[in-house]
């Protein structure tokens, strides 16, 4: 009687999420549960250290050795912080070269969703949800000052709780601001989210090898 084969063991990917800060790491487990379910993803905080290439380098490696039967979809969430000329911009290239330079071929692909100038800036999608949240009367809310979302930041949020009283704290102490937000609103009127989203959805199940070792 012949020996039956057992079937190879199914490879699994993983989505890896490269947070940049702790605000992040509020908003995305928000993504991670309403949009993105079914789907197997780890969160990673960089907690903006200092170089952002070198920090999401160390992020991946760092999964990729303590996880070795995982195949890794990277994704970099980070502020592009075009705003400040002092802040180490990401180089998205950069740290794909580097992943081939090291072998990292549990990787198979490095992309991004970069909020611009930072993850601030989305949350003006729900004007409304902000004001909700600060309690201002409709007769003083003035929505169409903030239509240009991408000339709004961490700066102006701030400056809009400021003129009602409130302080912006960002990072985890805005969890009860985050969670009073219209995420699907946000999502819906966000291009870079949610093509982002949709990105991590399609390439889920994906095991072709986009960095080419």
């Amino acid at each position: 009687m012949s020996k039956r084969r057992n079937a190879p063991a199914r490879q699994k990917i993983v989505s890896l999420l490269i947070l940049e800060g702790d605000t992040e790491e509020v908003f995305y487990p928000i993504i991670r549960d309403k949009f993105l379910k079914g789907i197997r993803i780890e969160l990673r905080n960089i907690k903006g250290r200092g170089n952002v290439n070198k920090d999401v380098l160390a992020e991946i490696y760092k999964y990729a050795y303590n996880n070795c039967d995982d195949s890794i979809r990277a994704y970099c969430c980070i502020d592009t912080e075009s705003n400040k000329q002092s802040a180490t911009p990401f180089e998205l290239e950069l740290v794909r070269n580097r992943a081939r330079e090291r072998r990292m071929n549990q990787v198979l692909s490095i992309d991004c969703v970069l909020a611009d100038p930072d993850i601030e800036s989305w949350f003006f999608h729900d004007i409304e949800g902000i004001y909700g949240f600060l309690r201002v009367k409709s007769s003083r809310r003035k929505t169409k000052g903030y239509i240009n979302r991408s000339d709004l930041n961490k700066k102006d949020l701030k400056g809009l709780f400021h003129t009602f009283g409130k302080e912006y704290l960002p990072g985890k102490r805005a969890q009860n601001f985050i969670n009073s937000l219209d995420v699907e609103k946000i999502v819906s009127c966000c291009n870079t989210l949610r093509n982002g989203i949709q990105m991590i959805k399609s390439l889920a199940e994906d095991l072709t090898n986009h960095l080419t070792f």
